[in-house]
């Protein structure tokens, strides 16, 4: 069960790492990290041959997102002193339990579907002594899947390696930044969004000081690398107000299997 889904997530890794599924990942956006008095209010995606979609983002008086919509459906987010709960009309819930203002877990109820059963995942959250995310456990199903570690530099998150509890394969991705601060990153630019349940507030610990301009992602035991880049255009405050995402899966040969894109452009409401 747990290969299949790696290589599930590996054959659509070029979508994920632009876009990935609406309910899982790009529901969310971290409400104004920097405090430049700026909140995302609008997504509009095109995914190319995948389609198009918009997002609307609605907020409380205390800043915090309040509720998701896309296509008519939204997600509701709740908040406690140590839980954020995001639920959809379908019943399908996010958690982020928070301790000391970080992330120690979260939980995605349907995460994977097999045969018209809903898996969950579970994972746990480690920060280094700088305060940046460092281990991520994942478990599906209760089952551990893979461990996620990460590595810096400068401020930056240069090198996740993910091992894969079944048969000890490792993932390994490298990224690349640009001397532009990262602003409001969204998740198409932050590099640890396809690896945490992603929720708003900066509930990850320290995020990369820089914007992430490449990405090159390899597999121990398949040839070749998935190699993704990065271009912004930038508001006067530094807000990412357009994002492309190009993708392109190479065999070592410089063959390319396949190629994948996407152009996100983001509204802001500025103080």
């Amino acid at each position: 069960m747990q290969k299949t889904i790696k290589y599930v997530m590996v054959a659509f890794i070029a979508i994920i790492s632009i876009a990935s599924c609406k309910k899982e990942i790009n529901w969310n956006a971290k409400p104004d990290p920097n405090g430049n008095g700026c909140k995302l209010t609008t997504v509009n995606a095109d995914l190319g041959i995948l389609g198009q979609y918009t997002i609307n983002y609605v907020y409380d008086a205390s800043g915090k997102l309040s509720k998701a919509t896309s296509g008519g459906e939204s997600r509701i987010y709740t908040y406690t002193e140590t839980k954020i709960t995001g639920v959809l009309p379908d019943g399908e819930r996010t958690e982020l339990t928070i301790s000391g203002g970080k992330a120690i877990s979260s939980y995605n109820s349907d995460f994977f579907n097999v045969n018209g059963v809903s898996l969950p995942v579970t994972r746990t959250y480690t920060y280094n002594a700088d305060g940046y995310l460092s281990v991520i456990k994942s478990y599906l199903d209760k089952n551990l899947n893979s461990t996620a570690e990460l590595t810096y530099s400068n401020g930056n998150l240069t090198q996740s390696k993910i091992t894969y509890a079944e048969d000890g394969e490792i993932e390994t991705t490298t990224y690349e930044y640009s001397s532009q601060l990262a602003v409001n990153p969204y998740e198409t630019s932050d590099p640890i969004s396809v690896i945490v349940d992603y929720m708003p507030g900066g509930y990850f610990g320290k995020h990369s000081k820089n914007v992430v301009i490449k990405s090159i992602q390899r597999l121990s035991n398949l040839g070749g690398q998935l190699v993704s880049d990065y271009s912004y255009k930038f508001d006067a405050k530094g807000n990412a107000i357009y994002t492309s995402v190009k993708s392109e899966q190479k065999l070592d040969d410089g063959t390319i299997l396949n190629e994948s894109s996407a152009i996100f452009n983001l509204v802001y409401n500025c103080k």
